[in-house]
């Protein structure tokens, strides 16, 4: 009877079920997690931008439309695993609503740099990256305002 019981208890077979609640992250906790995922889209935004640079500008004598595609996507996967990131991070008040503003700039920027990724044509493109850019003015504003809502500097 008893190695029944064990046998039970091992395959789950008590009625009685309890659900941990999760430990809420610690300040220090949020910021590192934060922060590694900043660090991580700061280096591969940095990479992209050299070849954005360079193949995106219809002006540039290197420019080149597979090359820019190829950034453009490039730069859209980063961005959904920097708010992929964001979102495994559980936050509450301010810190809370600073990040679905974040995440809501961030999905208009994905969009557009998803039309611009398959775009026909370098001059399309630069049309695009015209609505980007004041996106991504207001997504570094948000990204201020997340940081400050969980402790940490504006970055310098």
């Amino acid at each position: 009877m008893a190695a029944t019981a064990a046998l039970l208890a091992a395959c789950g077979g008590s009625s009685t079920s309890t659900s941990a609640t999760p430990t809420p992250l610690t300040t220090a906790q949020v910021q590192a997690r934060y922060s590694a995922a900043a660090g991580r889209y700061n280096q591969g935004e940095a990479q992209i931008a050299l070849t954005e640079n360079a193949s995106c500008d219809a002006t540039s004598a290197t420019v080149s439309l597979t090359a820019c595609q190829t950034a453009l996507s490039s730069q859209r996967q980063l961005t959904i695993a920097y708010d992929n990131a964001l979102r495994a991070i559980p936050l509450s008040g301010t810190a809370a609503t600073e990040v679905t503003h974040l995440l809501g700039d961030d999905a208009a920027i994905e969009k557009l740099l998803e039309q611009a990724a398959t775009a026909p044509a370098i001059a399309v493109i630069v049309t695009l990256q015209g609505q980007v850019i004041p996106l991504l003015a207001t997504a570094a504003t948000d990204a201020a305002a997340l940081r400050a809502a969980i402790g940490l500097p504006a970055p310098g």
